[in-house]
């Protein structure tokens, strides 16, 4: 009788699998499928100006419509890669192949007395966590100055994050306000280093974060660290 691999054994099967299809898709391995080409070498039919193919034999549809199915297809990739279960064997994953990518650090508004506070010290945790597996990619912490009398959020960040032994090269970006702003001051720095990134900030915040990456065209995935 053959031996039956157990529910937990598939379960790792299942989450390995999705590990090295997102981490083909964070390196840009995982693209549009190829345009359909007639088996003769010829075409029996032309292209009209909506993209649809016409003539005898042709398949009818849209560029659309293929459009549409690659970008459904990368939504159940992230809904995969943003899961509990595979978001951190991911990020370790995608900076031990890409040693450019850098580690994205979403600050918080520090708090009076210019000291941290306990959502942006989780996240601080996490990220130094993670880089101390990977010293070779680069540290981006971004946040400006939104307490006045206090450095900005990135300044306390370096700090701390220096503190902790991170030895990483860190990049400062001080003018964010808020997260579609740390999107806007980060998106090029990201672009610079190859456009993917591994984003660290909170539970339930980072699916917000991550949304907002990706619309700016980021392969971005992330990296929780605490609640808030």
């Amino acid at each position: 009788m053959p031996i039956r691999p157990s529910s937990s054994t598939r379960d790792l099967r299942h989450r390995l699998s999705a590990v090295v299809l997102a981490g083909s898709l964070a390196a840009g391995v995982a693209t549009a499928p190829p345009a359909m080409a007639d088996p003769s070498g010829s075409s029996s039919g032309s292209l009209g100006s909506s993209g649809s193919i016409s003539g005898s034999g042709a398949v009818s549809g849209s560029v659309s419509v293929v459009d549409d199915l690659v970008a459904a297809a990368r939504q159940q990739v992230y809904n995969i890669t943003d899961s509990e279960f595979v978001r951190t064997p991911l990020a370790h994953s995608i900076l031990q192949r890409i040693d450019t990518a850098p580690v994205v650090v979403l600050g918080a508004q520090l708090q009076e007395d210019c000291s941290a506070p306990q959502v942006l010290t989780d996240r601080l945790r996490a990220a130094a966590e993670l880089l101390a597996e990977h010293p070779e990619n680069p540290v981006i912490v971004t946040g400006g100055q939104t307490r006045e009398d206090c450095p900005s959020e990135a300044a306390a960040m370096k700090d701390a994050l220096a503190e902790m032994g991170v030895g990483n090269e860190i990049i400062l970006e001080e003018e964010a306000g808020n997260t579609l702003q740390n999107v806007k001051y980060t998106a090029e720095m990201i672009r610079e280093r190859g456009g993917t990134a591994i984003v660290v900030t909170s539970d339930p915040h980072y699916l917000r974060a991550l949304k907002n990456y990706r619309d700016a065209g980021l392969r971005a995935f992330g990296y929780v660290g605490g609640r808030g």
